[in-house]
């Protein structure tokens, strides 16, 4: 059986990175975008002889420099990688030159209130929506500053920003039995909220599930991932060891 496919960054450096690997964005078209703790971005295509010894494998086409830290989420939207890291900063790149074309810095955190279009936190993830009925596409980020911030996709203006009182270490799309769409937030202490994310206002608190007040979930936080499943279901994992599986059966008015 052939071994599995490793991305290398030359025959030199039988690495995709030159530390742990923190983040990935793959495309239909086989692209493949990896952050990495480093802070650079890494571009890589399908090479049928870019393998070692000439076997098929993946190039690296280019990188992105520019965060001081981890990049710790991506999110392609067009023709714009958005990208998210340990500094706090957003940064979005032009995919075909791989320049950085905006930046939206990080600020203190005791300047946070009077500038809720910056995170004040390690950035922790990042998700595109595309909003029913062309209402238009944005990007959901996440963050240890508690908040969860809805970007405008096409010039990066923050339009929304809620804080859920600890960190917000995991974010996930899923949706409920009508098809509406809801945000998923995994958080630090081991709770799980549910948002709206056409509601008005918007990410609106739908639901909170706490192991303190309904007994069951997560006991130990944080929640490391989130994941929508088959049938109005979602997964979650945390610390304590645990893999819930939870289902929408409710109508939230939406």
């Amino acid at each position: 059986q052939d071994p599995p496919m490793e991305l290398w960054m030359s025959p030199m450096a039988k690495y995709a990175g030159s530390g742990r690997i923190r983040s990935l964005w793959t495309t239909a078209d086989g692209s493949v975008f990896s952050g990495g703790s480093d802070g650079i971005i890494r571009q890589w295509a399908f090479n049928p002889t870019g393998g070692p010894n000439g076997t098929p494998g993946f190039s690296l086409v280019k990188s992105m420099s520019g965060h001081l830290g981890a990049v710790t989420g991506l999110a392609l939207v067009g023709t714009m990688l958005w990208s998210g890291g340990t500094d706090g900063t957003l940064r979005l790149w032009n995919v075909e030159s791989g320049d950085q074309a905006h930046l939206i810095p990080a600020v203190k955190k005791d300047a946070a209130n009077s500038s809720p279009g910056h995170h004040s936190g390690p950035v922790t993830g990042l998700l595109p929506f595309e909003a029913p009925n062309n209402q238009g596409s944005f990007v959901f980020s996440s963050s240890l500053d508690d908040t969860v911030k809805v970007w405008n996709a096409t010039n990066g203006e923050c339009v929304a920003s809620e804080s859920h009182g600890q960190g917000v270490t995991s974010i996930a799309l899923t949706a409920d039995p009508k098809g509406n769409p809801l945000l998923l937030c995994g958080l630090f202490y081991g709770d799980i909220m549910i948002r709206g994310t056409i509601s008005n206002p918007p990410l609106v608190l739908l639901l909170k599930l706490s192991h303190q007040y309904v007994g069951v979930g997560h006991e130990l936080g944080p929640v490391n991932d989130i994941q929508s499943g088959p049938g109005n279901t979602f997964y979650a994992v945390a610390d304590d060891g645990k893999l819930t599986v939870w289902q929408i059966t409710g109508d939230f008015g939406l």
